[in-house]
């Protein structure tokens, strides 16, 4: 059987608009995600003894269960309450509550390299709480953790593909339907894989050059 990719023309459309919603998808939950991922934290490390409890019952939970399942349990089990929830929405929530676990972990390690006498200048100086935590913790401590916050970028754009399973017209689902419609499986999911590895490439080249300009201090 010889290869042929001309039938995938008609589809090419549709197969961006897919990839298109793969990027907002992963932008999202990685925004609001790493906001959720910051108030963990603060959580897991305050003083408050209920909310250390809680904070460190979730991120384990979350990190330890697979986002397919949580997806399940959003977009179908909330439905035998009859919360019914679209599917952009089931997995937008599901993406962000996973990757606020992530996160909060991530930030952790941030935050731990930044020196206490660093913390200890600032507050001797006379600075506020807030002026202390978002200009010497905040600071230092996303620039430390930004380069695996790029990793989780990346990680939530390709497991964004899991909306194809209740069919939320991503890439992935796109894909499906168009090698259903043309028989030419290999072909629609060769360049399927292409398409979401240039993605990849360019979302990794544009956080890094994010990271200079922002942290050019």
């Amino acid at each position: 059987m010889k290869f042929y990719f001309g039938d995938l023309v008609p589809y090419m459309g549709e197969m961006f608009a897919g990839l298109g919603l793969n990027i907002l998808l992963a932008l999202v939950s990685m925004g609001v995600g790493a906001v959720g991922g910051i108030l963990l934290y603060l959580g897991k490390t305050g003083k408050n003894k209920p909310l250390h409890l809680v904070c460190c019952a979730y991120i384990e939970g979350m990190r330890n269960t697979p986002l397919l399942v949580q997806l399940y349990l959003i977009y179908f089990g909330l439905a035998q309450f009859g919360i019914d929830i679209s599917a952009l929405a089931s997995t937008l929530i599901a993406m962000i509550l996973n990757n606020a676990a992530y996160t909060a972990e991530i930030f952790r390690s941030g935050f731990l390299s930044i020196p206490h006498g660093q913390i200890e200048a600032g507050q001797a100086l006379g600075m506020y709480p807030a002026q202390v935590f978002t200009l010497i913790e905040l600071k230092p401590a996303l620039k430390s953790a930004f380069p695996s916050l790029i990793n989780q970028c990346i990680m939530l754009f390709l497991f964004s593909s899991v909306a194809s399973i209740i069919a939320l017209p991503e890439l992935t689902y796109v894909a499906m339907n168009t090698a259903s419609m043309t028989a030419r499986t290999f072909e629609v999911y060769l360049v399927t894989g292409v398409m979401y590895y240039v993605t990849c490439v360019l979302i990794i080249a544009a956080l890094r050059l994010l990271e200079k300009k922002a942290f050019r201090w």
